[in-house]
């Protein structure tokens, strides 16, 4: 029943409206929860909102609308959004378009080939072909690729299934752990010693202590996922990294090296953000590193409006086409004429047109035109402004 209607993502409406519960005074972890409009998002242990990008995900992860909790504009308005939920792991199998490659979803969005037509058989029966579900290139980049399964011992769906058994794990959202600071070891005496003769140093050999940070993007934009990479080394060995970013640990690595990933908040107001990795060697010293990722602020270079002709007659058509860069994943464009939205394309295309009969503007004017994107995240991007001259 259900299938008849989600036919598209995010458009849950008209399937949603025999479940649709009275409206939430509360919730809590776990809880799926929507707005006034038909996004269905995932209310995360962080406090965060995590939106199914299209009804297979959803039903995944749930087998029916029963749960689902009605929250006022404002209310969800004040839930910051964070990213999309993916599959869950030992569902189902996923490919992209453009990759002919079939994968299984693993736990925390990750992504394993399926290296053989038999293994696949014997993973997810005789019909394996009838459970891959296409994923959009947009949605694809939300994913990881790990390693690629051989056998039955790397991989079995029901034993991946029962270990992720909430979204809140998938997206390792538990609270972690609290951080100890180390207290330096005081003096066991407060008498100085006043040496007669000043001490030579007994090595001239430069320290080989050292901690080193790269981020992968130095230059990104709200929404996007940074990596961290820190190695460490010390005479002495190396206790912990841990790994900071806008000073909020994201991992702690007990080794010499370390791997983690963060992503810049959605409702960002900052220019820069600054990561840092800090290495405790075994006599607790500890050693710094930072790098910084400044935020695009402008992203018309991703959107061209292009008008049909900049110059016409009082009566004649205005016409406007817009295209968006394919590194975003489209949720919707508008197109704007003095200020008012003349067109809103809501399928996800890269390409949006307007055309119309411009009877009621006077000879001589001006209309400034240009496009707002929202993307799977939120994030909107707004284009430069083009003028239509009457």
């Amino acid at each position: 029943m259900l299938k008849r209607f989600l036919t598209a993502a995010l458009t849950f409406g008209m399937a949603l409206s025999p479940f649709l519960p009275a409206q939430a005074t509360s919730i809590s972890s776990g809880d799926l929860i929507k707005g006034p409009g038909d996004t269905v998002y995932y209310y995360g242990a962080d406090a965060k909102r995590y939106v199914f990008p299209n009804v297979k995900t959803y039903q995944s992860w749930y087998s029916d609308f029963s749960t689902l909790k009605t929250l006022t504009l404002e209310e969800l308005q004040q839930i910051p959004l964070a990213s999309i939920v993916t599959y869950r792991p030992g569902t189902r199998l996923v490919k992209v378009t453009t990759d002919p490659k079939v994968y299984a979803v693993d736990a925390h969005g990750t992504l394993r080939w399926v290296q053989t037509e038999a293994l696949a058989i014997q993973l997810y029966g005789a019909d394996w072909s009838k459970k891959v579900d296409d994923v959009p290139d947009g949605y694809f980049i939300n994913y990881k690729i790990g390693a690629p399964i051989s056998s039955t011992a790397d991989y079995m769906p029901s034993t991946v299934m029962a270990a992720d058994a909430s979204i809140n794990f998938d997206l390792k959202l538990s609270a972690a752990a609290p951080v100890t600071p180390v207290t330096p070891t005081a003096p066991t005496s407060t008498t100085p010693t006043v040496p007669t003769t000043p001490t030579a140093p007994t090595s001239t050999t430069p320290s080989t202590s050292a901690v080193t940070l790269s981020v992968s993007e130095t230059t990104a934009q709200p929404g996007d996922i940074i990596a961290l990479t820190a190695t460490a080394q010390d005479p002495s060995g190396i206790n912990h990294i841990d790994l900071y970013f806008d000073g909020m640990l994201i991992k702690t690595c007990y080794i010499s090296s370390c791997r983690g990933e963060t992503q810049v908040p959605i409702s960002n107001t900052k220019s820069t953000y600054v990561s840092e990795a800090r290495a405790t060697t075994m006599t607790a010293q500890v050693m710094s590193q930072t790098a910084n990722t400044d935020i695009k602020s402008d992203g018309s270079n991703l959107i061209s409006v292009k008008l049909g002709q900049a110059q016409i007659m009082s009566g004649q058509r205005g016409s406007a086409v817009v295209n968006v860069d394919p590194s975003i994943a489209v949720l919707r464009v508008d197109i704007y004429v003095d200020n008012s939205i003349v067109k809103a394309c809501a399928d996800g295309s890269h390409q949006c047109q307007w055309t119309d009969f411009l009877n009621s503007y006077t000879l001589g004017s001006s209309h400034p035109v240009k496009s707002i994107v929202t993307d799977t995240l939120g994030r909107t991007y707004t284009s430069d402004i083009v003028s239509l001259t009457v």
